[in-house]
């Protein structure tokens, strides 16, 4: 009896610290629109690693590792608001960010994937600044991105979106 107590003991302390553990590296995100389609669709949850963006609980500032990379799919708040999105990275810090003729520009090279976008709300060119990124949607003509709402501040990204777990039947990895 004693050892059927210590044995389940051990157990429900090992799942606790295994469960601690993979929240503390992950979250979940679910997407809402169609604003990144046909990467991912209104409904899909994925989940986000937090491993580069490390809240700290007791000064309540955010460690960040490393900066996202181009192309990569990030969760992040937006500024002010309790809004979680899912966007796609396609300006760095102080890259230089244009849109003109529905055409999407960084550092004055062509981008495949930004060709016939809908004209920005606000002015273009622009440098991002220092600890700033620029994201759109991959469905970009259907996407409140970075063209309304302006750069992305580094310490509002949550962590890079690493694997889409629902439906189940499209599971998939992206890092």
């Amino acid at each position: 009896m004693i050892q059927n107590l210590t044995n389940l003991s051990k157990t429900l302390i090992l799942s606790s610290i295994f469960i601690i553990i993979i929240q503390l590296i992950f979250t979940s995100y679910e997407v809402n629109g169609n604003s990144m389609k046909p990467t991912l669709e209104d409904g899909d949850r994925v989940l986000v690693i937090k491993l580069n963006y490390i809240n700290m609980p007791f000064i309540e500032e955010k460690i960040i590792i490393n900066n996202p990379e181009k192309d990569s799919i990030i969760a992040f708040r937006k500024k002010d608001e309790d809004i979680e999105l899912v966007k796609r990275v396609i300006g760095l810090p102080n890259e230089k960010v244009d849109i003109k003729n529905r055409t999407v520009y960084i550092n004055d090279i062509l981008q495949e994937q930004g060709l016939g976008i809908t004209n920005p709300q606000s002015d273009f060119p622009i440098i991002l600044e220092e600890n700033c990124i620029f994201v759109l949607g991959d469905n970009r003509n259907s996407s409140n991105d970075s063209r309304r709402f302006g750069c992305i501040p580094i310490e509002n990204i949550d962590g890079q979106v690493a694997m889409r777990v629902w439906p189940l039947n499209k599971i998939k990895l992206y890092r």
